[in-house]
């Protein structure tokens, strides 16, 4: 799949062939990798994993996420062809 939100730097993906509970990752991409990369469930946009993002971005993502939760949901379900 690939990018479904840009937040200035952040990108926020589904990948394919990824793993229940359905989510999103969030990364801030650095030179050669990444500088912040945090994991959000879709249903009440819950971050269970966070390596370097402050709890402020965890909020504006969170937000992000909310304001957009039934067509990410649908995208998960189209990706991983779930009904």
């Amino acid at each position: 799949m690939g990018e479904i939100i840009r937040l200035g730097k952040i990108i926020i993906r589904i990948w394919p062939n990824d793993h229940d509970p359905p989510h999103v990752e969030a990364f801030w991409p650095g030179m050669k990798d990444w500088e912040a990369k945090a994991k959000f469930r879709i249903d009440d946009q819950r971050c269970f994993w966070n390596s370097g993002f402050s709890a402020k971005d965890i909020r504006i993502i969170q937000a992000a996420i909310k304001a957009r939760v039934d067509k990410i949901a649908e995208k998960w379900r189209e990706i991983h062809e779930q009904n």
